[in-house]
C-alpha cells in the first residue's frame, strides 16, 4: 500500500466498476482483477456491478452515491444506467465505434459524468468533439491506463524465449494478415511461446503452431508471468490501435513482467517509452519483419546485461506514469474538486427555480410507490415532489402510502385526484384523459417557476431535476428542456440512449415519455384548457410551445418500455387534429445529439412549401388515414385549407 495515500475527506472509500458480460469470460475480467487488486493496495474496496447497477455480489443492492464514490465504466456498447458518479475509459480506437455503430456507441459516452483518458489525442477529440459548447461536461482530466497495479518481476532475460498472447483472428475469420504471416515463420526457429485460447468460436485457432502452449487464465497476473519467464515479448497492435495512438495491455504486461519489448511502430509506445523499447516496422514485408525481430533476439542474448538495463529503463517510465495504483491513488486524490468544478459549470447560473415534480400513480402498487419515492430523492433544493394518486385509492390504502412518506422523509406532498371517470359501480369507471389531470396539475403551480410530470413507469437519477431547471435557469428564452432517455426492456441490457421525439404518434418501442421534460409555468398559454383536457396518448405535445425543446446531452431518466403508460385507448385522428391545430410546432421531428433512428411505424410527417408549390414528404399512414377520412366530411376545398393552416403554410 503507498503509505502517503489516504481517502480525500468526504468519501466513502469505495467504487464500482461495470463488468459487461458477467456470464463470459474476456480479456475485461484481466483490467477489472488489476484495477480490483490495485484498489486492494490503496485500502479502498472495488466491488463489480451489472451495466444495470445492481452488485454482482449481491442481486438486492444497486449502486447509488450514497455507498459508492463514483463507478468506473470500461465500455462504449451500453449507457450509463445507474444513480452514481460514473467515468467511462476512452481506451478504444475510433474505428471499434464504426463497427458496433457509430452513433448509438458515441452517444453512450456522453451520458456519463467524465471520461478517463489513457493517452490517446484521437480518442479524447473523439469526446470533446461531442461535447464542446455544453455545459454538462468537460474534457476528460484524468488518466488510467488499462496496465497493471505496479511492477510484479524485475528484469531478468527468462528463458530468453519471445512470448506472445493473442486469438489469431484471421483463423476465425479466413482472412491473413502480415501479423500471422510472421508468427508462422517465428514458429519454425523453436524460439516463440504462444499463449491464448486453444479454441474460439468452435475453430482451433492456433492449429497448425508447434510454438502454441496454452491458455492463460484471465486472473489479472498469471499473463505477467508467463511474460517473465519467456523473458521477452512481441508487442503487435491492430491498425485500428496505431491510427487512434492506442496501445493494448499486452505493452504494460511486458514491462511490469521485467521483459525487454520487441514492439511495432504505435506511435504511443514511441510518444511516451521512447529508446526503452525495441521496435519493427510491421508494415515492412513480412521477411524484413522476421529479420528484424531475430537481430533484436541475437542482440539480447549477446548483450544480456545492456538487454536487462534497457528493461529496466522501460519500467522506470513505467512506474512514474503508468501504474494503477498511481492512476488511481491521483484520481481519487483528484475527484472531490473536479466533480464540484462540473457540478459548478452544470448548474447554469441564474436563480433557483421552485419545481414542482408530479409523481403520477393512477393505481397503487407498492412497487410504482416505492421507485416515486426513489426518484423524489433529487440533489436539486428547490425540488417539491408531489405524490399524485387516485382519491379512491389513496381512501383504500392511506394507511400503507402515507406511513411510506413519512419514513422517506423528502418533504413530499400528496395530491388526491381523479383518474378514471365517477360511475355508480367502480368496475365501470371509465379512464379520465390524462391530459385533464396534468391541467390540473398545473393550476396548483401558481407559486412554481416550473413543473415536472413523471410517469409510473419511469425513474429519475438524483441529479435529474437540477440538470434539467439549469437549461431553464441559464436561459430565459428556454421554456421548454429535455434529457435523453434510457429505455428498460427487461432484458438485463441496455444498449442506447433514446432522444427522438416525435408527438405525431406514440411508439411503444421508444416513447417519448414524460419526466424528461421540464417546462416553464409561465410559458403555458392561459387558454391550455381548450386543448390538453381533451388528450389522453399525447397530452405534453400542446405543453411544448414555439419555441420548442432544448435537448440536452444528459440521459438521467429511464422509462420502463415493458410497460406502457397511459394504456392505448384513445382516438390517433382526434389527438392529432387537436395537436395540430392548437400547437402546429408539435409536427416538429427532434432528434438531439445521437442516433437518427427511424422509428418501426414511422414515416416522418411534415409539408414543405418550395417555389410556390406544397412538397409533400414524410406521412404516417394512421395520419393519411385520418385525412381521408376527414375529407369525406368536410370536402377537398375545406380540408386542404384545415392542413394549410395546421402546417403554417
Amino acid at each position: 500500500m503507498e503509505s502517503n495515500f489516504s481517502v480525500p475527506a468526504g468519501l466513502i472509500g469505495r467504487f464500482a466498476i461495470v463488468k459487461l458480460w458477467p456470464t463470459l469470460k474476456t480479456a475485461e475480467d484481466e483490467c477489472i482483477a488489476r484495477i480490483t487488486q490495485a484498489a486492494r493496495q490503496l485500502g479502498i474496496e472495488c466491488i463489480e456491478i451489472g451495466p444495470d447497477g445492481t452488485w454482482l455480489s449481491d442481486s438486492t443492492r444497486n449502486v447509488n452515491q450514497g455507498n459508492v464514490d463514483f463507478v468506473i465504466h470500461l465500455h462504449y456498447d451500453t449507457p450509463k444506467n445507474y444513480d452514481a458518479f460514473s467515468f467511462v475509459a476512452l481506451w478504444n480506437p475510433l474505428k471499434f465505434y464504426f463497427e458496433w455503430g457509430y452513433e448509438r456507441c458515441s452517444r453512450n459516452l456522453t451520458t456519463h459524468d467524465d471520461f478517463i483518458s489513457c493517452g490517446s489525442d484521437a480518442a479524447d477529440d473523439h469526446v470533446y468533439r461531442m461535447i464542446r459548447g455544453e455545459k454538462t461536461h468537460l474534457p476528460a482530466k484524468f488518466r488510467v491506463y488499462h496496465s497493471t497495479p505496479g511492477v510484479v518481476h524485475e528484469p531478468t532475460l527468462g528463458d530468453q524465449k519471445l512470448f506472445y498472447a493473442g486469438i489469431n483472428w484471421e483463423a476465425v475469420s479466413g482472412g491473413k494478415s502480415r501479423h500471422q504471416e510472421v508468427l508462422k515463420l517465428l514458429d519454425k526457429t523453436g524460439g516463440l511461446r504462444i499463449y491464448g485460447p486453444q479454441t474460439f468460436h468452435g475453430i482451433k485457432v492456433w492449429a497448425g503452431y508447434q510454438s502454441y502452449v496454452k491458455e492463460i487464465p484471465f486472473d489479472g497476473i498469471s499473463m505477467i508471468h508467463e511474460i517473465a519467464k519467456a523473458g521477452v515479448a512481441l508487442v503487435l497492435s491492430s491498425p485500428a490501435h496505431k491510427k487512434s495512438a492506442l496501445m493494448s495491455t499486452r505493452l504494460f504486461e511486458s514491462i511490469s513482467a521485467g521483459a525487454v519489448v520487441i514492439c511495432d511502430e504505435n506511435p504511443f509506445a514511441q510518444k511516451f517509452f521512447g529508446d526503452s523499447l525495441l521496435y519493427i516496422d510491421s508494415r515492412s514485408p513480412v521477411q524484413q519483419m522476421l529479420g528484424d525481430i531475430q537481430k533484436h533476439l541475437a542482440w539480447i542474448r549477446q548483450n544480456p546485461q545492456a538487454a536487462k538495463e534497457l528493461a529496466a529503463k522501460a519500467q522506470k517510465i513505467f512506474s512514474e506514469q503508468f501504474t494503477l495504483v498511481k492512476n488511481i491513488s491521483e484520481l481519487y486524490q483528484g475527484f472531490p474538486a473536479r466533480k464540484k468544478e462540473l457540478e459548478a459549470r452544470a448548474a447554469g447560473g441564474g436563480n433557483p427555480l421552485r419545481t414542482k415534480v408530479f409523481l403520477l400513480m393512477p393505481k397503487y402498487s407498492e412497487e410504482i410507490l416505492r421507485k416515486h419515492l426513489a426518484s423524489a430523492k433529487q440533489t436539486y433544493a428547490e425540488a417539491v415532489p408531489v405524490l399524485v394518486v387516485d382519491a379512491q385509492d389513496y381512501a383504500l390504502r392511506q394507511g400503507e402510502i402515507d406511513p411510506a412518506i413519512q419514513e422517506a422523509d423528502l418533504g413530499l406532498v400528496m395530491h388526491a385526484t381523479t383518474f378514471s371517470e365517477d360511475a355508480i359501480y367502480p368496475e365501470l369507471r371509465s379512464p379520465r384523459n390524462l391530459g385533464a389531470v396534468i391541467c390540473e396539475l398545473i393550476e396548483t403551480c401558481a407559486s412554481d417557476e416550473a413543473f415536472i410530470v413523471v410517469a409510473p413507469n419511469e425513474s429519475l437519477s438524483s441529479r435529474h431535476v437540477e440538470t434539467l431547471a439549469s437549461a431553464l435557469r441559464a436561459s430565459s428564452a428556454v421554456s421548454c428542456a429535455a434529457t435523453a432517455a434510457v429505455l428498460d426492456r427487461r432484458d438485463g441490457v441496455i444498449h442506447g440512449v433514446h432522444e427522438l421525439l416525435d408527438f405525431g404518434h406514440v411508439n411503444p418501442a421508444g416513447p417519448a415519455g414524460y419526466g424528461r421534460f421540464i417546462f416553464r409555468r409561465n410559458s403555458i398559454p392561459e387558454d391550455i384548457d381548450a386543448a390538453l383536457p381533451y388528450l389522453h396518448g399525447r397530452p405534453l405535445a400542446v405543453l411544448l410551445g414555439a419555441s420548442g425543446v432544448k435537448q440536452l446531452l444528459a440521459a438521467s431518466v429511464t422509462i420502463d418500455v415493458t410497460r406502457e403508460f397511459p394504456a392505448r385507448n384513445w382516438d390517433d385522428a382526434e389527438e392529432n387534429e387537436i395537436i395540430l391545430t392548437y400547437n402546429p410546432a408539435a409536427a416538429r421531428i427532434l432528434t438531439g445529439f445521437g442516433p437518427r433512428p427511424v422509428a418501426h411505424a414511422v414515416a416522418k410527417a411534415s409539408w414543405l412549401r418550395s417555389k410556390g408549390r406544397f412538397v409533400r414528404q414524410f406521412f404516417r399512414p394512421a395520419w393519411i388515414r385520418a385525412q381521408f377520412s376527414a375529407l369525406k366530411k368536410q370536402g377537398f376545398r375545406a380540408r386542404f385549407q384545415a392542413m394549410r393552416r395546421n402546417f403554417g403554410l
